[in-house]
């Protein structure tokens, strides 16, 4: 990842690029301090930061139900009560997981997701 030093006044910033949301890039920008030299080193030690915090997903290669697994490991077994876990157990094996988890999350579209959900509202159960 890359980013760069800038002078505005009398200070210098540091800036990087953190992804894209919505499609639209996020740009981080900070106060760096007084000289360049100190930005290039406030950047240096914002991006080691960022690199180094939290877990990445590669989503392009990562299954549905894959996806679903690490979920409920990670979201649902720490923050929802036991009878809600039990219920997201039973949605995800029982509806999901047999008709989409073999699909990787990239391929998943808007569509397919409505037309599932319309057909278990009408039908109860789904049948293509």
């Amino acid at each position: 990842m890359e980013g760069g030093v800038r002078k505005r006044g009398a200070s210098w910033y540091y800036y990087f690029e953190a992804g894209k949301v919505d499609g639209k890039r996020k740009k981080i920008e900070r106060k760096g301090g007084t000289t360049k030299k100190e930005a290039q080193a406030a950047l240096r030690d914002a991006l080691n930061e960022f690199n180094n915090t939290g877990s990445f997903l590669d989503e392009t290669t990562m299954s549905v139900s894959d996806y679903l697994d690490y979920w409920y490991k990670e979201y649902v077994m720490v923050n929802c009560k036991f009878n809600t876990q039990q219920y997201y157990k039973q949605c995800i094996e029982n509806h999901i997981k047999p008709h989409f988890g073999i699909y990787k999350l990239k391929q998943i579209t808007t569509p397919s997701l409505q037309e599932f959900i319309n057909h278990k509202f009408i039908y109860g159960v789904y049948k293509p």
